[in-house]
């Protein structure tokens, strides 16, 4: 991506709020075929067709119906899976899980169905190790659905998908955490362990086992991840980031599946239920929704809480960004240097993670997917987004429809270039320090948030400099090196 290129944030404060009350008609399909060929709809002038946007372009739109659903069903979570240059959505519908290609964005195809194991249920959740899908629903009777997805690559459309497993060691989850790197996953929400970890080996998928749980209380969602950040006592542990709804956050070693040890919990008076959150890439930090606490008043704009996890005994709360609109906030990843939060009737709201220890964050793109309303509750808009495909194709799923979205423009955080020499930029008091760590003198420039040339100067190596800045407009900043060294900074 082109790290160098920002959206116009402004514009998303004013255009957030515009509401049309025309609706989208969408034809079912019926039977086995191919979906009907669309036109890219670029969002201009704050618009793509009907949707409220910010520099993302509507690639296309499905309806749960023509996802396979039967109504009066609905749509819920949805994650991601390439392979050889495709590209795969699996949407979770209330009656099973549809897997749409989107290698063309504009003309999506449902290959295959994979209905439920059991009955309909509002939930379904989506993850994948390798090449096979974990589903799970909050249906009884429910347990793991395994699915081969390498076979879809030679099927035709909508031909019969059967399962590789299905694990019955849990009836209904509400949610299932995956680490690829272990190959295990975490049944969450589950009627076993309190509720709390279901842990499964799924090393050989055709046969997955029982490796152990954490039963210390109810989690809603959890991430699982080797941990590489900066606690120097964990690094190389398997460990668990989990969001115990009520019960505030936890973080579990879960190293040994049968002895699991809880290194820490979190809450704060501020929470009602800390519903879903996501490691920043580093390891330092952990942005987390709490999906109640607009509806309940606490919170008259949508807040991203900030953990601070670099002492995984003894992490922190942070504080909260403050979005722009009322609404509530559902599912949200991080992916360099970005925040994609799935935010219900404000749809999908992309978010620059300036500085979280700072809570400093800037929006930079977003796509109303619900253009009639914006307000607290659950029942309309985004539910999950997907924005981990190489092609830059972001998936948001909804309770009615499949989005499939992309930058008008390249959107990126701040990348370095590898070789770039380190460049090391605070601020405080109307002044900033820059060091650069290099051999010889370079010429630094400053940019602000729309690209342009702010100031410029000669950095001598390894000598702290200091810049006024009080007289700058509020915003974030971004000072260059000459060899593509980058860093933020914010005027308050």
């Amino acid at each position: 991506m082109n790290s160098s290129h920002f959206l116009n944030s402004s514009s998303a404060l004013q255009i957030g709020k515009l509401r049309m009350a025309k609706r989208l008609v969408c034809a079912a399909l019926i039977g086995v075929q191919a979906m009907s060929s669309w036109a890219q709809t670029p969002c201009e002038n704050g618009m793509a067709g009907q949707y409220p946007c910010d520099g993302l372009d509507l690639m296309s739109v499905r309806s749960f119906e023509e996802l396979g659903g039967t109504p009066p069903g609905n749509g819920n979570d949805c994650w991601g899976w390439s392979r050889n240059g495709r590209e795969f959505v699996l949407f979770g519908r209330s009656d099973g899980t549809s897997i749409v290609e989107i290698t063309d964005p504009v003309n999506p195809v449902m290959m295959a169905n994979v209905p439920t194991a059991s009955i309909p249920s509002l939930w379904r959740d989506i993850k994948v190790i390798g090449d096979v899908a974990y589903i799970v629903s909050e249906a009884g009777e429910h347990g793991i659905q395994a699915i081969d997805l390498e076979q879809v690559l030679t099927m035709e459309p909508m031909a019969s998908v059967p399962l590789l497993s299905w694990y019955t060691g849990i009836g209904n989850a509400h949610n299932i955490a995956a680490n690829p790197e272990t190959n295990f996953v975490y049944g969450v929400g589950t009627d076993t362990f309190n509720g709390g970890l279901h842990i499964v080996d799924v090393a050989n998928p055709s046969n997955p086992t029982l490796a152990g749980g954490w039963e210390q209380g109810y989690i809603h969602d959890a991430q699982v991840v080797i941990y590489n950040g900066p606690d120097d006592d964990h690094v190389g542990k398997e460990i668990a980031f989990a969001f115990g709804g009520f019960s505030g956050c936890y973080i579990i070693d879960v190293e040994d599946k049968t002895d699991c040890q809880t290194l820490s919990s979190l809450s704060d008076e501020a929470w009602v239920y800390s519903h879903q959150g996501w490691l920043t890439e580093d390891h330092r930090f952990v942005l987390v929704n709490d999906e109640i606490d607009e509806s309940t008043g606490i919170a008259p704009l949508t807040r991203t809480w900030v953990l601070d996890v670099q002492d995984l005994d003894n992490p922190s709360v942070i504080g909260f960004h403050e979005g722009t609109l009322g609404v509530t906030d559902h599912n949200l990843y991080t992916h360099e240097g970005l925040a994609y939060e799935a935010n219900y009737y404000a749809g999908l709201q992309i978010l620059d993670v300036v500085d979280p220890e700072a809570l400093a964050f800037e929006q930079v793109a977003f796509f109303d997917t619900n253009p009639f309303s914006n307000q607290v509750g659950t029942s309309g808009g985004a539910w999950n987004v997907y924005p981990y495909f190489e092609s830059g194709n972001i998936a948001i799923s909804t309770q009615s429809h499949l989005f499939v979205v992309a930058p008008s423009e390249p959107v990126s955080g701040v990348q370095e270039s590898a070789s770039a020499a380190a460049l090391d930029v605070r601020s405080g008091d109307g002044i900033i320090y820059t060091t650069l760590g290099a051999s010889q003198s370079q010429n630094l420039k400053v940019f602000d948030a729309l690209g342009r040339l702010k100031a410029e100067w000669l950095a001598l190596p390894e000598v702290t400099m200091q810049w006024m800045v009080s007289d700058w407009d509020p915003g974030v900043y971004v000072v260059r090196s000459a060899d593509g060294a980058q860093a933020r900074f914010v005027v308050d």
